[in-house]
């Protein structure tokens, strides 16, 4: 095998970097694969390129429970997927599916991606996809047939929470609150998301097709996070992708290394049986605390390439791990992180000020709060399903006003990790390798461990640890959006 076929497929982080650093390693526990009873064509041969893609078109083209996709996508369709960042080697898996839409005719295909996606992520992808030219992305609601039987128009996009130009008119929730959605998952003939497997969608029973609050407006995502039912939140989310006729889900899980280990596409349906049977045990009499095993030192992995190393993710692998900790113990991220984090993480890390979540440094609550009523009252106008044209023409003047120019009060799903994250940090020793700089860090309330001897001298003073690989994928690794009453 030549050296560059072998380089590509190396993970940013490499478990030879943190494994077995640690003296009285005690367990290392593993991301959760898809191992139901549909194993067969499920896994790749190898971890080339061309094998992920080519495992992903297969899947695509024989879902479970579903007749072929080419029966279901017509010549001329506009195809949407609901692409989670954090997919396992998630260029070669959207190649696949991109190759199934162009085999089916479709004229277009949009990509969107969840707002956490980082910027290298999304640049990444458009300029490997994105091929429509920038005279003709002000007219793209038209959706120009192309111009050669070969030729599909590709769509990137990054979903914008409060951009109401970047956003369809679904529902009204059962509190008669309205629900908006990404409009190029609205607008198209048929949707696909692509996520990745983790535990918590088999123990927590979130939303697995990952659409929803994802892809919503940030009125409706802070009405979700803020929900008391775990049961009322859950309905909304399966509704919503019953609406928006969601009907196949594709799958992929990760490996230890944080590469694909199985792909499986199906119904929402098939999928989630799926997953319940990775954790058959959870409606079982045995104390928790004797199945999971727990260390004074847990090291939280983000083992995969550079689209997964984000401020999100770091704060999963935060959380699962801390679901491992004996006492008052220390955890260890061990990450390739290069950004900085954005403003809606260093007003929870930095503690500054203290403030409830969800108000905005220089917004108050009553501001927040008149922000989204404003909100409400234009989801229920006359123009709330009317076209984009017709919206810019009917929008109450006061509405820009109180709401940002066409946009939604500033609410985002990041503020419900980084307050967890700030929770943790306050409750525990968590100490970080990356690529920021040592004051960058020590600044949000964190250490540093800078090199693999540096882990090895702090594991001396431990009398065992835990290895969590790909963390980001781990059971507790997404927290519910829902915040617990106090």
């Amino acid at each position: 095998m030549s050296s560059s076929k072998a380089n590509f497929s190396l993970p940013v982080v490499a478990a030879e970097d943190y494994r077995h650093a640690v003296p009285g390693e005690m367990w290392e526990l593993r991301p959760v694969s898809i191992a139901g009873p549909i194993e067969y064509r499920s896994s790749p041969r190898d971890d080339s390129a061309e094998a992920i893609t080519r495992l992903a078109e297969i899947s695509m083209q024989t879902p479970v429970d579903y007749p072929s996709v080419s029966d279901a996508i017509l010549a001329g369709d506009h195809v949407a997927f609901a692409v989670d960042p954090n997919v396992p080697r998630v260029a070669e898996v959207l190649e696949g599916a991109v190759k199934v839409a162009r085999a089916c005719e479709a004229a277009r295909v949009s990509i969107v991606l969840w707002p956490e996606a980082s910027d290298a992520c999304y640049q990444s992808l458009s300029q490997r996809f994105h091929n429509i030219p920038p005279d003709d992305e002000a007219s793209d609601n038209a959706q120009p047939l192309p111009s050669a039987p070969d030729e599909m128009l590709i769509n990137v996009s990054r979903h914008s929470a409060r951009d109401r130009r970047e956003l369809r008119y679904v529902a009204a929730d059962a509190d008669a609150e309205a629900i908006y959605l990404a409009r190029d998952l609205v607008d198209a003939d048929f949707t696909i998301p692509i996520v990745a497997a983790r535990a918590v969608d088999a123990i927590e029973r979130l939303d697995k097709t990952g659409v929803f609050p994802m892809f919503a407006d940030s009125s409706t995502v802070h009405r979700f996070q803020n929900s008391s039912s775990r049961e009322t939140s859950e309905g909304s989310a399966n509704e919503v992708g019953w609406l928006l006729g969601v009907q196949l889900l594709m799958m992929v899980s990760a490996d230890a290394a944080g590469g694909v280990a199985r792909i499986l596409t199906g119904t929402p349906d098939a999928i989630r049986n799926e997953l319940d049977t990775l954790h058959t045990e959870k409606g079982s009499d045995t104390n928790e605390s004797e199945t999971r095993p727990t260390s004074e030192l847990v090291v939280a992995a983000l083992d995969g390439d550079a689209n997964v190393q984000t401020w999100p993710n770091v704060a999963r692998a935060v959380i699962a791990a801390s679901r491992h900790l004996d006492g008052d113990g220390t955890i260890v991220v061990w990450s390739r992180l290069t950004e900085s984090p954005g403003p809606q993480w260093l007003k929870e890390l930095s503690g500054n000020a203290e403030r409830s979540l969800g108000q905005e440094d220089g917004d108050s609550d009553d501001e927040l709060a008149s922000a989204l009523a404003v909100q409400h009252r234009d989801d229920f106008s006359d123009a709330a399903d009317q076209t984009e044209d017709d919206e810019d023409a009917n929008e109450p003047a006061d509405a820009d006003a109180q709401s940002g120019g066409g946009e939604y009060a500033n609410w985002s799903m990041d503020r419900v990790l980084a307050k967890k994250l700030a929770d943790l940090l306050s409750s525990y020793r968590v100490l970080l390798h990356s690529e920021l700089s040592d004051v960058d860090v020590e600044t949000l309330g964190m250490g540093v461990i800078a090199s693999e001897e540096e882990l090895r001298r702090l594991g001396a003073g431990f009398q065992g640890a835990g290895v969590l690989r790909a963390a980001q994928f781990h059971d507790g690794s997404v927290s519910r959006f829902d915040i617990p009453s106090a």
